[in-house]
């Protein structure tokens, strides 16, 4: 049974949604949204918590479970096919480059890499899952897992991790099995979607040039926005996505 978001968020949250299941489906969609219960995905949580707003934390959450499902319907098994906290560390971490905590004169996908990765190191984790964290974090945003060569010689978390971030962004309720997407956000509201995100990014550019070089997206964002400004961009970017935020 598909529930719109809009009956969703009028009603009455996750509860209504889970009343409006056909028996036995409630317990299943809540184990859906359940997340990573390891000690380094507390402290993950905790880190968000610490130093990103609401409206990043919720689309960082939201990122993993789109990947996670995604992944989940194309019939790969967490803990089998992919290494399902490692997905949930980049999602978590992946916009870290956009809080105080972690904004230096690299665009924010560097900065954030970068302070994921002394993160990880501090909190005892190996060099071959911090590099796979690290590469996911600094290609984010430049398409790079539609190559398949990247997908082959790269960990799947990557992909898994950047689709679902990106499915957040730009997608809509049609690339995920109907109501998931209901069902998440009832959870997870977007409370302003691309442009929370945006204007972030375009803040950050205007106090630091140094973040929106070009090629980057903080230089399109600029470009697109202020125009005046005229910084040495390669396009617009499309914000616009089918979430109805």
């Amino acid at each position: 049974m598909e529930l719109s978001r809009r009956n969703v968020l009028a009603g009455a949250g996750l509860a209504g949604v889970a009343m409006a299941l056909q028996p036995g489906q409630a317990g299943a969609e809540e184990d859906a949204l359940a997340l990573p219960g390891t000690p380094l995905a507390a402290k993950a949580q905790q880190l968000m918590e610490d130093s990103l707003t609401a409206a990043i934390r919720n689309h960082s959450v939201r990122g993993y479970l789109f990947g996670r499902r995604l992944a989940q319907e194309q019939g790969l098994r967490p803990g089998a096919d992919f290494d399902d906290e490692l997905v949930y560390l980049i999602c978590a971490l992946h916009d870290i480059g956009l809080s105080d905590l972690a904004n230096g004169d690299q665009r924010f996908e560097l900065d954030g890499a970068d302070f994921g990765a002394r993160f990880l190191e501090e909190n005892g984790v190996g060099d071959e899952r911090v590099d796979v964290v690290w590469d996911a974090i600094a290609v984010h945003t430049l398409g790079f897992i539609d190559s398949p060569v990247f997908r082959r010689r790269r960990r799947p978390e990557i992909w898994i991790a950047v689709s679902g971030i990106g499915i957040d962004v730009g997608g809509g309720p049609a690339d995920l099995p109907a109501g998931y997407g209901d069902l998440v956000h009832a959870r997870y509201p977007r409370l302003g979607g691309g442009r929370a995100l945006a204007d972030i990014v375009d803040a950050q550019a205007l106090a630091n040039p140094l973040k929106a070089m070009p090629g980057t997206l903080a230089n399109a964002l600029v470009q697109q926005r202020h125009p005046e400004k005229m910084l040495a961009g390669i396009g617009t970017i499309d914000l616009t996505n089918n979430w109805g935020d």
